[in-house]
């Protein structure tokens, strides 16, 4: 009799135990679903990103395609010229600097 007694303090406590962590413990449901949301909110950054990344990624394939971009690009930010092209670089005066 005694020892039934104490199994069934042992289950009991067992499952008074395991239903402490499911609701405070450390994997509780709150955190659960805290984390759920979490979650989702990432995933919807994620898409955003990705599609912003996609966008930026074609724009460089087809510049990279463009003849026109990069003779432009290599112009004005690479400073190239052809061979029978003269370079002009003009100074430029800031309106409260004197003039020489």
């Amino acid at each position: 009799m005694l020892l039934v007694k104490l199994l069934n303090l042992l289950v009991f406590s067992l499952i008074i135990g395991g239903l402490y962590n499911l609701f405070f413990g450390i994997d509780s449901t709150r955190t659960f679903l805290e984390l759920q949301n979490e979650n989702q909110e990432l995933q919807l950054k994620n898409k955003t990103l990705a599609k912003e990344n996609n966008l930026l990624e074609t724009g460089i394939k087809s510049k990279q395609k463009n003849d026109a971009h990069a003779e432009k690009f290599a112009r004005e930010e690479l400073n190239l010229i052809y061979e029978d092209e003269h370079f002009l670089k003009f100074k430029e005066n800031k309106p409260n600097e004197p003039q020489r």
